[in-house]
C-alpha cells in the first residue's frame, strides 16, 4: 500500500508572542519618516535658495552695485555745483537720473522680501527714498533750466550769454532774471512739498544711529532739516521775489532809509545806530540824498522821554530815551516802528520813506573783498586788507570807526555822515564791475541777507508781510506749540566797540525725560585782545574797552520754566514778550568780562514744548553777530557741532 506523505504543519510555539514584532516595525518607520521629512525640507530649501538667488540675491547684488555708482555720481555732482559748472551739473544729473531708473527697476525685484511682515516697513522706506531721489532730480532739472539763460550774469561756468553792457542794462537784466524765476519756484515748491512728505513717512527711530561706520538715524534727521528749510525758502521767498520791479523803482521812485548798525557795539537789532541816510532808487538807478550822524538827529529830537527800564538799569548815565537807543527790542519791526514814529515828527513827513534797510560792517567788508579798494569822495579809500591797529580787522572797519569815533578837540559836523556816499560808491562800483565779480557779489548779498547783516522793514503792509515770510525782516518768529525755540540776544551797554574782538561758544544740552524737554545752555564769552587806551585826552581810538558790560536775554517758548541761571550779577528777570518767555540777566558792573579773559553764563529751563519723534528746535540768530561755535548734546551724547551763522531748524527724535 502506498504511503501518503503529508506536509508537516507545526502549530505556533507557545513561547512566541504575536505582539513582539510590532515594536520592531515602529522603529523602522521613524527613520523613514525623518528621511522623508528632511528630503522634502531640503527640496523646499533648495527651491527657496533658487528663488532667493534669482529674486533676492541677484537683484540685491545689482542694486548694491548701482547704489555704489550713484554714490560716486553724487560726489561728482557736488564737485560740479561747488565749481559752479552748469554744464557738468547737467551732465552728471542726467547720468544720476538714468541710474536711479535702473535702481528702481532692481528694487522692484525685491518685492518678495518686501512683502514679508516686519521687513515690509523697511521696503516701503526704500521706495520712499527712491521717490525722493526722483523728485530731487526733477527739482535740479527745473533749476538748471531756469538759471541757464543767466549763467554768465550769475558767474556760472558754461556758454557765455550777453547779460549786460551798461549799468542800466544790468538792472533791467537783473529784474527780468529774478522775476522769470518766480513761476519755476512754484513748481519747485510743489516738488519740495512732496519730498518733505515722503521723508516724514520714514521713521528714523526704526534705524540704528550707526551701522558699519555709516550714520543712519542722524542722517535721516539732517535730511529732514535741510528739506524743511529748502521747502520754507521756496514757499516763503516767492512773494518777495515777485516784487523785484517795485524794489528797483521800475514803476516809480522809491526812497530807502538806510541805518548803519555798528555791530562792533552790539545792540538788540544788530548794532548801535550810528549813522543814517536816504537813497532814491528809480528804475534801478541809485541817487544819494540825506546822509548824517545819528547824534545830529538826536540833537533835533531833544528827547525828554524817560529812559525805559533796561537803559535806566544797565546803561551808564542815560536818563532819557534817545533815537539812537530805540532798538532795545530784538524784534526789528517793533524797534523801527518806534523810531519812525519819532523821526516823522522831526522831518515833518517831508521825506516819504518806502522802506528801511539796516546794514552792518560785514556787508561793507564783503563788498570790498570782491571789488578791491574803493574810494569815497571826502572820506578816503577803503579795503578789506588786515589792519594791525585792530588786531587784523579789515581796514574799512578801522577807518570807519576812526571817522566816527576818534577823539576830537573841536566840533566837527557830519562826522558820521559817511553812509550814503559810501553805499553809493560801493553800489556804483558793483554795478559797473566786470562780469567775473557779479557772481561773488550776488552770493555775498544773499549770504548777508540770510545771516541778517541786512534786514528790511517795508511801510507797505503787503510787502512787509512778504518780507516776514521770507525771514528778511529781522522779526522774532512766532512758532507753533510743537516747535521749540531759542533766541539769545546780547547788548553792549556802553563798552566801546568791544564786540569787534569778542568771540562766543555755546554748549547746548537737551535732555528728554519724564515727558519733558529740559535745556541747559552754557555761553562762553571770550575777549583775546588787549584793551585799548580809552583815555580820551591821549587821543587814541577806544575800540576794546577794558571791561565789557552785557545785557543778555534768552527768548524761549511761552510757558517755559526757569530752573537756574548763573553768570548774572543781578537777580534773573522772568517775563513774557513778543509771544515768548524771556530770561534776562546782566554782567559788567561787579563782574565784567575783562580784556584778554573769558566769562560764562548758563541758563537751565524746562521747555513748554513736549518731546516727540518729530521734535523740532528753531535757533533764531541775533542780527549783527559774528559766527558762533555751537555744540548740541542730546541726552548726554554729542549730536552735532556747527557754526551758527543764520536761523537753523533742528529735527530730533525725542
Amino acid at each position: 500500500m502506498e504511503e501518503v506523505i503529508k506536509p508537516q504543519l507545526s502549530p505556533p510555539s507557545p513561547t512566541t508572542q504575536p505582539a513582539t514584532p510590532l515594536p520592531k516595525k515602529t522603529k523602522n518607520r521613524l527613520p523613514n519618516f525623518l528621511v522623508s521629512f528632511f528630503s522634502v525640507s531640503l527640496i523646499i530649501v533648495v527651491v527657496l535658495a533658487t528663488l532667493s538667488f534669482f529674486f533676492v540675491y541677484v537683484p540685491a547684488k545689482k542694486l548694491l552695485s548701482r547704489l555704489q555708482t550713484s554714490q560716486q555720481q553724487l560726489s561728482e555732482l557736488k564737485a560740479a555745483v561747488s565749481d559752479k559748472n552748469l554744464t557738468d551739473v547737467k551732465k552728471t544729473a542726467t547720468a544720476i537720473q538714468s541710474n536711479i531708473a535702473l535702481i528702481e527697476k532692481d528694487y522692484t525685484g525685491l518685492k518678495l522680501v518686501g512683502s514679508l511682515p516686519f521687513l515690509n516697513r523697511y521696503y516701503a522706506d526704500g521706495q520712499q527714498i527712491i521717490n525722493i531721489a526722483k523728485d530731487s532730480l526733477d527739482c535740479a532739472d527745473i533749476i538748471v533750466k531756469a538759471v541757464e539763460p543767466y549763467q554768465d550774469f550769475l558767474g556760472l561756468k558754461g556758454a557765455a550769454t550777453d547779460s549786460a553792457k551798461t549799468t542800466e542794462d544790468r538792472i533791467t537784466f537783473l529784474t527780468e532774471s529774478i522775476e522769470s524765476l518766480a513761476p519755476h519756484l512754484e513748481i519747485i515748491e510743489n516738488k519740495m512739498a512732496k519730498i518733505e512728505q515722503s521723508l516724514n513717512q520714514i521713521d528714523p527711530s526704526r534705524y540704528p544711529e550707526e551701522y558699519k561706520g555709516i550714520k543712519i538715524q542722524s542722517t535721516l534727521l539732517k535730511a529732514r532739516e535741510i528739506v524743511s528749510e529748502a521747502h520754507k525758502f521756496t514757499r516763503d521767498g516767492r512773494p518777495i521775489l515777485t516784487k523785484t520791479s517795485w524794489l528797483l523803482g521800475k514803476d516809480k521812485p522809491r526812497n530807502y532809509f538806510l541805518i548803519f548798525q555798528n555791530d562792533a557795539e552790539l545792540r538788540p537789532t544788530g548794532g548801535f545806530w550810528t549813522a543814517y541816510g536816504i537813497i532814491k532808487v528809480s528804475n534801478g538807478k541809485i541817487t544819494p540824498s540825506i546822509s548824517d550822524d545819528i547824534y545830529s538827529l538826536d540833537a533835533k529830537f531833544n528827547s525828554s522821554i524817560p529812559a525805559p527800564r533796561p537803559i535806566k538799569s544797565y546803561h551808564i548815565n542815560v536818563p532819557y530815551w534817545h533815537l539812537r537807543d530805540m532798538n532795545i527790542s530784538p524784534d526789528f519791526p517793533t524797534s523801527i516802528e518806534t523810531f519812525l514814529g519819532h523821526y516823522n515828527k522831526i522831518s515833518g513827513n517831508k521825506d516819504k520813506i518806502d522802506a528801511v534797510i539796516a546794514i552792518d560792517t560785514q556787508v561793507l567788508v564783503d563788498m570790498v573783498k570782491v571789488l578791491g579798494r574803493v574810494g569815497v569822495p571826502g572820506f578816503g579809500n577803503f579795503s578789506a586788507d588786515p589792519d594791525k591797529r585792530c588786531d587784523g580787522c579789515p581796514q574799512i572797519i578801522y577807518e570807519l570807526e576812526w571817522i566816527a569815533g576818534r577823539p576830537r578837540g573841536y566840533i566837527e559836523k557830519d562826522r558820521k555822515g559817511f553812509l550814503s556816499p559810501l553805499m553809493h560808491s560801493l553800489l556804483a562800483n558793483a554795478l559797473g564791475s566786470e562780469k567775473s565779480k557779479i557772481g561773488p557779489l550776488a552770493q555775498n548779498l544773499l549770504n548777508n541777507v540770510v545771516q541778517k547783516h541786512i534786514i528790511f522793514y517795508f511801510l507797505d503792509p503787503e510787502i512787509q508781510q512778504a518780507a516776514k515770510l521770507a525771514n528778511i525782516a529781522g522779526a522774532i518768529t512766532l512758532t507753533d506749540q510743537d516747535t521749540d525755540y531759542l533766541h539769545l540776544n546780547d547788548a553792549n551797554m556802553s563798552s566801546a566797540k568791544t564786540n569787534l574782538f569778542i568771540k562766543q561758544k555755546i554748549k547746548h544740552e537737551v535732555i528728554s525725560q519724564n515727558g519733558k524737554v529740559e535745556h541747559k545752555l552754557t555761553v562762553n564769552y571770550s575777549n583775546p585782545s588787549k584793551a585799548s587806551n580809552c583815555n580820551e585826552e591821549k587821543g587814541d581810538l577806544c575800540l576794546n574797552a577794558p571791561k565789557y558790560r552785557n545785557w543778555f536775554r534768552f527768548y524761549v517758548p511761552s510757558g517755559s520754566q526757569l530752573q537756574k541761571m548763573t553768570g548774572t550779577e543781578v537777580e534773573p528777570l522772568v517775563y513774557e514778550e513778543l509771544g515768548k518767555q524771556v530770561f534776562e540777566g546782566f554782567y559788567g558792573n561787579k563782574y565784567p568780562l575783562y580784556a584778554q579773559s573769558s566769562l560764562k553764563t548758563t541758563v537751565q529751563y524746562a521747555s513748554s514744548v513736549k518731546p516727540s519723534s518729530n521734535y523740532s528746535l528753531l535757533l533764531q540768530k541775533q542780527p549783527g553777530t559774528k559766527p558762533i561755535e555751537y555744540e548740541l548734546y542730546v541726552n548726554g551724547q554729542l549730536n552735532q557741532t556747527f557754526t551758527w551763522l543764520s536761523d537753523k531748524l533742528i529735527k530730533l527724535s525725542l
